[in-house]
């Protein structure tokens, strides 16, 4: 295998390095390189002992170039004939993705990266397991330390267990103008609730805050809800507790 100039090698005993020079004949025979180390020091090696760096390792998450489609690295690299990768869709399908149309998701920066304190809804009945349903919302009360991606989120009542783990095929992450958490519970914005007096809540996120107006009937009255209108938190020590319609 030859290597362009400039191209990420891994060397057998050097790791990680860059191809500074070549290929060129040496004294000690043809297909030599010369590439430079991490810590900036070259070496002088043999074409036999250089592989091509990988761009991705199992278990990034990663998103088509073309597509927006998010996955994550399930094996690989593999190199013939191209670098290319078994990549998991969140649905579980596997498929394989060239290295050059992927690109990394940087998790520290991307919006959808789950943290502790969102809120994910389920995507199938009995996720992994857990006695759930499809469109269950659930807050993030940890994430599993040993296994990158997995979440862990507070049983509901009467569950078997105190608390479930999830994996990313699992859930989506529920943005914060759909959904929102109140002491200790979730509230899907984009459902009613009804109050113990019978009237039917709308609630909407408005600036930090998320408010609500109220009718007899069960209808949506989001747009109807504005910066005067009743807070959440009010709703609920007031007429509550809620119960979703």
């Amino acid at each position: 295998m030859s290597f362009a100039v400039g191209a990420k090698v891994e060397h057998r005993t050097f790791g990680a390095g860059e191809v500074a020079f070549g290929p060129f004949d040496h004294s000690t025979g043809p297909n030599h390189y010369l590439i430079k180390q991490e810590g900036g020091k070259h070496a002088l090696v043999v074409a036999e002992a250089l592989s091509p760096a990988a761009k991705f390792k199992v278990g990034d998450r990663v998103k088509g170039q073309l597509s927006g489609t998010e996955y994550t690295i399930e094996a690989g690299p593999f190199f013939s004939p191209r670098e290319w990768y078994a990549t998991k869709h969140a649905d579980g399908t596997v498929t394989q993705n060239g290295a050059g149309v992927l690109s990394l998701i940087d998790s520290a920066a991307d919006d959808s990266a789950v943290k502790v304190g969102d809120v994910i809804r389920i995507l199938k009945d009995g996720a992994f397991a857990a006695s759930v349903k499809a469109g269950d919302l659930f807050e993030v009360k940890s994430l599993n330390p040993r296994i990158p991606g997995r979440i862990v989120v507070d049983a509901g009542p009467g569950a078997r267990m105190s608390q479930w783990n999830f994996r990313p095929q699992d859930f989506v992450k529920v943005s914060a103008d759909k959904a929102t958490v109140h002491d200790g519970t979730v509230y899907d914005l984009t459902a009613q609730y009804r109050d113990t007096d019978g009237d039917h809540w709308s609630f909407k996120r408005v600036g930090d805050a998320v408010r609500g107006d109220c009718g007899r009937s069960n209808i949506d009255r989001s747009s109807r809800v504005g910066g005067y209108s009743e807070r959440l938190s009010s709703v609920v020590s007031t007429y509550g507790p809620l119960t979703k319609v």
